[in-house]
């Protein structure tokens, strides 16, 4: 090669940029993501966004150094076992899980990638892991258990209705987790002299039946357990609460915003946020074992005084207090 071209050659490569020599010299991964609920979901879909954003701001794009390959359970256990085994079926590096329901399917699935847990409830009691603090499977993560968030949701119910005597809980029967928080909540409930009616669902039109089962039980107030199914239908609890004037207990801030009385759980999409932090830390060659159980450390008070309005409720100073966000 003669000088003229060893100079010219030089200084194009001078110029070219210099993210073209690390995706060049960087091997593409993959990483799979399993969502309980449909495409385009208006609850699912954000917090899909929020775990993709956070990726990038880590160095990882899609079409660059990433491939996301994504399955939609529609809030189906065929759907969510069938998504589970094409994914465990792919070389992947890593697969993120959106709910306790997934994380059973991917590791029903079979294989050894790595699980995220997005959401999880009590890893040991499902049988996720039998350590929090160094997991002893292939799962690690984010969970939702705490001991005592359904005695405190009840405490700030009873604030609210003095005179409850009896309260409901509506809950997804397809959801390993939910299993364990109805029995917590009974507890919590006894513990306040409180009877608790359970009404387990598995399909939308158990969601509407439940609620329309309530108008003729002496029921004082509803607490709504979060799952895609019960929150995708959300409007349907939302509305007949407000239609018999009955006070209920939600999970997350968006529900509140979009009408439910009150709210009370973790910051979800923080979660999905520490989740691709993890995925990050496996792809840079951390190994599930390295990486701990978190449990929620923070949890959002929402309420909203106009379906408090609505229903003739009036919310004690204390309560609202307490409150991260009120909604007028």
């Amino acid at each position: 090669m003669r000088r003229r071209e060893v100079l010219a050659l030089t200084m194009a490569l001078a110029l070219r940029p210099a993210s073209a020599f690390a995706q060049a010299g960087s091997r593409l991964r993959r990483v799979g993501f399993l969502g309980t609920w449909g495409e385009m979901d208006v609850e699912g879909t954000p917090r899909l966004e929020r775990f993709r954003a956070r990726l990038k701001e880590l160095g990882w794009t899609e079409g660059a150094n990433l491939e996301l390959a994504i399955r939609y359970g529609y809030n189906k256990g065929e759907r969510i076992q069938q998504g589970a085994a094409e994914l465990m079926a792919l070389s992947l590096d890593a697969v993120v899980s959106t709910t306790s329901t997934t994380t059973r399917a991917l590791m029903d699935a079979g294989g050894n990638t790595p699980i995220v847990a997005a959401v999880s409830g009590d890893p040991i009691a499902l049988g996720f892991t039998k350590n929090l603090s160094q997991p002893t499977a292939n799962v690690t993560g984010f969970t939702t258990f705490n001991d005592t968030l359904a005695a405190k949701r009840f405490e700030m119910l009873h604030e609210i209705v003095p005179a409850m005597r009896t309260a409901a809980l509506i809950w997804a029967a397809a959801n390993p987790q939910q299993a364990l928080l109805e029995s917590q909540t009974r507890q919590a409930a006894k513990g306040l002299d409180i009877e608790l009616l359970s009404l387990p669902v598995r399909s939308v039109d158990d969601v509407a039946a439940a609620m329309a089962g309530l108008r003729d039980k002496k029921v004082a107030a509803l607490i709504v357990a979060a799952d895609p199914l019960t929150v995708a239908n959300g409007r349907i609890i939302i509305d007949e609460c407000i239609a018999m004037k009955l006070p209920a207990m939600h999970t997350f801030l968006s529900e509140a915003k979009n009408g439910a009385l009150m709210a009370y759980g973790i910051d979800v999409m923080d979660s999905y946020r520490r989740t691709a932090e993890y995925v990050d830390q496996l792809l840079k060659g951390k190994r599930v074992a390295d990486l701990p159980f978190q449990e929620p450390t923070r949890f959002t008070l929402a309420i909203n005084l106009k379906t408090a309005r609505a229903i003739d409720v009036s919310i004690p100073a204390t309560v609202l207090a307490l409150a991260d966000e009120v909604i007028e």
